[in-house]
């Protein structure tokens, strides 16, 4: 499968060890502004390591994780950044897409290891869009449970592209929209932050016109784009609701 062009793609790939957390990051990118060098922001990262060693924490400290609804599965959390014009997000006007992903099944909990991924859709081009799903397979052909903020905006402006490309793709049964028990992401955080003192520094919620903005570049021709803070801020949200279903269990709202 080739690469496309204007598209970048990274990951890091979280694992708790005998002398810490150990991150290993890995690129691809087409887009000639962002190479190895510069597509990650270390400056920017810390909430991204702080939640997700928040979370093999929680996995290695869990005394009852056999009996938890996700015991041997591989739950994948998504989330979507779309252009601001909601109209035509639901057109399938997606630039980025985000992941993070915990495969249970057949590991230890000391062994768990947590991917935090994304893709970049550089040109925001709608009929490049579905190169956004194609690039993830890889992590959620096989996932057991989708976690989703919005199950309507995420998943129905998916679908919509992936029927629309007729990708050979589709969503596990199960999917969990936390949206249901918290009505805005922004009161899933404040949850996490009075049970487990969770805090978010360099994405702030709030400020998606200005990151958005940032993205696009400065004139018809998109000058100077930037993949971050709105590329750390797609991250954490897809940290933060699967950190907060993994918690459903042990605090009640």
């Amino acid at each position: 499968m080739d690469f496309p062009d204007n598209f970048i793609e990274r990951l890091i790939r979280v694992q708790e060890k005998e002398d810490g957390l150990n991150q290993e990051k890995s690129v691809t990118s087409t887009f000639l502004d962002y190479t190895e060098e510069n597509v990650w922001d270390e400056t920017l990262l810390d909430d991204i390591y702080s939640t997700s060693k928040a979370i093999l924490d929680y996995l290695i400290n869990c005394n009852s994780l056999e009996d938890k609804p996700y015991c041997n599965k591989k739950l994948v959390s998504l989330d979507i950044e779309t252009t601001t014009w909601i109209p035509k997000a639901y057109e399938g006007f997606v630039n980025i897409l985000g992941l993070s992903i915990l495969d249970l099944r057949d590991r230890a909990p000391v062994d768990a290891e947590l991917l935090v991924y994304q893709s970049f859709n550089m040109l925001r081009r709608k009929e490049t869009a579905f190169h956004l799903i194609r690039l993830a397979q890889k992590y959620i052909d096989d996932a057991d449970m989708i976690i989703v903020f919005n199950k309507n905006f995420d998943i129905k402006i998916l679908e919509t592209i992936i029927n629309n490309f007729k990708l050979d793709y589709k969503f596990p049964e199960e999917i969990v929209d936390m949206m249901l028990p918290f009505k805005s992401l922004a009161k899933l955080e404040n949850h996490l932050s009075r049970k487990v003192n969770f805090q978010r520094i360099h994405s702030e919620k709030g400020k998606y016109e200005e990151y958005y903005k940032s993205f696009k570049g400065k004139g018809k021709n998109g000058i100077g784009k930037k993949i971050d803070p709105i590329g750390v801020y797609n991250l954490m949200d897809t940290l933060t609701p699967l950190y907060a279903y993994l918690l459903m269990d042990d605090f009640s709202k």
